[in-house]
């Protein structure tokens, strides 16, 4: 058989494969959603290149939450915002949806095969191995490691007013700093390593996370996000095999990161088991990890490499996301100055309170006396879940519940929807979390008094935390939730009764940008990466 044939016989298997798939997929396609703008490309590229959140709000007002848009080649995809298919698909019986082997193979780029990549018994037992660091008993351990990083942040913001030509006021790049500190915080409470960060202490590994996302996603292009999709088809390990090899400066920064991360995570492995056998362990999260990994019976036990993937994991998730949620949250409070005012007075009352009993600065517990301190916290969680979406694809045919019925494209009313198996489902993150009939018709707006408003339990309930997606939820749900939440209130406390923020008056506009995850950006310098100018003034009754 000459060429030519067998090159007709794979085109003919090619376009009888995709029809044969959109032939099962007829009430993907009856659901409304936006007209594809590329055959080839489908909406990713145009999404993707839009600013965040803008999108999810176009999706939500016109089409409602269960959205049909399309990939590579006309494939129908589903985009999910619905609470009840949102809680179905996080929680649903079986373990029915799985992250796609190519978007597990993104991921593992970035942390190897950890807790966060792997599927079905393997998940199963490296979540066993994780728990018992991850208790709440655990998380409030590492408040006095989060307070001394924050406490290191704002003796460097003093000194960096001081020596501006007020002495009390600065303006200056708030994200560079906070991603710092964040990497400092999770060094000291996840493994008792010093990065280094804020003193600029030359690690190496330190310097490769320094906008490793967004380098990353900065360098996508129509041609590259096309390729990367491909991969869908392709045999497992293929994207990972890419990284490996290519030669553009992003993927020889990721390189760079994994070896780092490989070299720190044996070293400090090696230093927990030692203080085990010495009788010398810590409460950090990589002691308790080791220690109770080597109280497994051997077949449940994790192997030197997967034990490094969750030091990878927890060193990448662990700062990449709150950092973000950090920077959110002050770009918030400058903007809305009441609300930074309003938890002020709270964090100086409670202070207030404390000093009265005879302790000289707050505890992990006095957060929980503070309810508009928490409101704010769930709030900067709302509007900024960091994570923009979650790919997740069902092992069989399903049917998606709904909590809002729909009128198809054939003028069909859907109160739930079939769903076959391997269909590529982006549950927003987003989308659920400004989604109107689950938060009110102010759900656009930051407002954190709506959490001192709410009576009852949600009829749908997703999440972990406050009912939101940010964190997943059911058996994917993020391990280390607790750690982020108390390194939010832990920040808020620490920086607000310091400082004073608000938005320089000098013509710069901020964006919020969606490659890698959502970073504000200065409209016309986004070669530059994230960026959050503030005007920072030192207060002086803290």
């Amino acid at each position: 058989m000459d060429l030519e044939k067998i090159a007709l016989m794979f085109c003919g298997a090619t376009v009888a494969f995709i029809w044969y798939k959109r032939l099962r997929a007829f009430a993907i396609r009856d659901v409304p959603g936006p007209r594809n703008p590329s055959w080839i490309y489908g909406h990713a590229w145009s999404w993707i290149s839009s600013k965040a959140i803008v999108v999810e709000k176009e999706l939500l007002e016109e089409y409602g939450s269960i959205v049909r848009w399309n990939g590579l080649f006309g494939e129908d995809r589903l985009w999910v915002a619905d609470p009840k298919a949102v809680q179905h698909i996080f929680q649903g019986p079986d373990r029915l949806y799985e992250k796609p082997h190519f978007q597990r193979e993104r991921i593992a780029m970035l942390t190897g095969w950890g807790v966060g990549t792997v599927e079905g018994d393997a998940h199963k037992r490296q979540r066993r191995a994780m728990a018992p660091a991850f208790g709440l008993v655990e998380a409030k351990a590492l408040y006095p490691h989060f307070s001394r990083c924050f406490d290191s942040l704002v003796d460097k913001w003093h000194e960096t007013i001081s020596n501006s030509e007020s002495g009390q006021t600065a303006i200056f790049d708030v994200n560079s700093w906070l991603n710092k500190a964040s990497l400092d915080a999770v060094g000291a409470g996840a493994f008792g390593y010093d990065f280094g960060a804020l003193e600029n202490a030359g690690n190496k590994l330190a310097e490769t996370y320094e906008n490793l996302t967004f380098d990353a996603g900065a360098s996508l292009s129509k041609i590259y996000l096309f390729v990367m999709d491909c991969f869908k088809w392709a045999p497992k390990g293929s994207f990972l095999w890419l990284i490996d090899w290519g030669k553009s400066p992003q993927l020889t920064k990721l390189r760079q990161n994994k070896i780092y991360a490989h070299e720190v995570a044996t070293q400090l492995i090696e230093e927990k088991r030692q203080e085990l056998k010495d009788g010398t362990s810590r409460k950090d999260i990589l002691s308790l990890l080791v220690k109770a990994n080597s109280a497994l019976r051997p077949d449940w036990r994790l192997n030197d490499d997967e034990i490094i993937a969750q030091v990878r994991t927890l060193m990448f998730a662990g700062h990449e996301t709150t950092a973000k949620a950090l920077t959110g949250a002050l770009w918030e409070l400058a903007e809305n100055r009441h609300v930074q005012e309003k938890l002020r007075a709270e964090i100086m009352e409670t202070l207030s309170r404390i000093r009265a009993r005879g302790d000289s600065d707050f505890t992990v517990n006095d957060f929980d006396s503070m309810p508009y301190l928490l409101a704010v916290g769930k709030e900067i969680l709302r509007v900024y879940p960091v994570v923009v979406e979650v790919v997740r694809a069902p092992k069989k045919d399903d049917v998606l519940p709904l909590s809002k019925p729909f009128v198809g494209r054939s003028g069909k009313l859907y109160r739930d929807l079939h769903v076959p198996a391997g269909t590529i489902v982006a549950v927003s993150s987003v989308g659920y979390n400004l989604n109107k009939d689950v938060w009110g018709p102010d759900a656009y707006e930051f407002r954190p008094e709506r959490w001192l408003d709410m009576n009852g339990k949600p009829e749908s309930p997703v999440g972990l935390y406050g009912n939101l997606a940010t964190f997943c939820g059911g058996h994917k749900g993020c391990i280390g939730w607790r750690f982020a939440v108390i390194e939010l209130h832990t920040f808020l406390v620490t920086l607000i009764r310091h400082f004073d923020f608000s938005l320089p008056n000098d013509g710069r506009e901020l964006a919020k940008t969606r490659l890698g995850a959502i970073s504000p950006v200065v409209v016309g310098e986004e070669h530059k990466g994230p960026q959050l100018p503030l005007k920072v003034t030192i207060l002086g009754n803290a």
